[in-house]
């Protein structure tokens, strides 16, 4: 089975894959990337609620094959708060 690393971005931080896993083919590891994104996602999130995370999936040789995004973007309305009563 091939091998296929899977780097991710939270902001500023890189999380490096140095050792990387087996996967049957692209898809499965492109699948395994989109898997881990909303397990970082819960992390306390910043002041501003935005957050963009990245997932790329890449071979032996360093090549990028897959980029996978999750953007966060939280807002609150306090203007509306109490505005039924």
């Amino acid at each position: 089975m091939p091998r296929y690393f899977l780097d991710f971005q939270d902001g500023s931080l890189w999380l490096k894959d140095e050792e990387g896993q087996e996967y049957e083919n692209l898809q499965a590891a492109r699948d395994a990337a989109i898997a881990a994104l909303p397990d970082i996602g819960r992390e306390v999130p910043p002041q501003d609620g935005r957050r963009e995370f990245v997932a790329f999936v890449r071979d032996t040789h360093g090549t990028e094959l897959c980029t996978v995004r999750l953007d966060l973007a939280a807002e609150c309305h306090p203007e509306r708060q109490n505005a039924d009563r």
